[in-house]
């Protein structure tokens, strides 16, 4: 039991660190972040040579741009909507001249060739310009929220610490309790004589001359 219980106290710090390792750990793709009426370029890096068949952009699984070669450029409403263009000096790159809050999302550059289709995958993000006034709201934000998350993770592992003493203290008194009974039964047997004979009957013993006499 007590490797059980040391076995449960690593699984689950284990289980901690994986968690947060989750939280904090970076989504996948290519990460951009802008400011609210700064200019984004999200590139196509596609690493095929081979011959192009199709390209598309999509922002959050929506068609934005539709391309084949000899054919003319397809936009969607929903690029018209947000003013997002296809790129001239920069081949297949997706240009946002003032990105809004509205632009923010998940962008997938999908290139179909002869050798197969590749992905880009990007994640906008877009930010508020910092001013004084805000710069001091999120500092007082930071210094309210990273204690209160250091004292959950101080608790956590002060639970599972608790935990694990705990189970090794309940393992501890298992073991007393199942110690072997002879000892308890062979003194109950003393005590019986005791009371019957009043005494406690010596052990006989025999004495040896120092020159080998008679033994009495």
């Amino acid at each position: 039991m007590e490797d059980f219980s040391k076995y449960l106290g690593i699984n689950w710090t284990f289980f901690l660190i994986c968690c947060m390792f989750w939280i904090f750990s970076p989504a996948e793709g290519n990460n951009i972040s802008r400011e609210v009426g700064s200019p984004a370029i999200l590139h196509c890096n596609i690493s095929s040579n081979s011959t192009l068949n199709q390209l598309t952009w999509k922002m959050n699984r929506v068609l934005l741009f539709s391309f084949r070669p000899k054919e003319s450029l397809h936009k969607s409403d929903e690029a018209k909507r947000l003013n997002i263009n296809m790129s001239e000096s920069h081949p297949y790159a997706l240009v946002i001249e003032r990105v809004q809050k509205s632009h923010e999302g998940n962008y997938t550059c999908e290139i179909s060739t002869v050798m197969g289709v590749e992905e880009c995958k990007w994640e906008l993000k877009i930010t508020e310009e910092v001013v004084p006034g805000n710069l001091n709201t999120l500092m007082v934000v930071a210094a309210v929220v990273v204690p209160c998350v250091c004292c959950l993770i101080f608790i956590l592992a002060l639970i599972i610490l608790y935990r694990c003493h705990k189970q090794r203290a309940e393992n501890c008194s298992r073991t007393l309790e199942m110690q072997p009974e002879e000892v308890i039964y062979e003194n109950c047997l003393e005590n019986d004589v005791i009371q019957q004979h009043g005494y406690i009957q010596p052990l006989p013993f025999k004495t040896r001359s120092r020159q080998g006499g008679a033994q009495y």
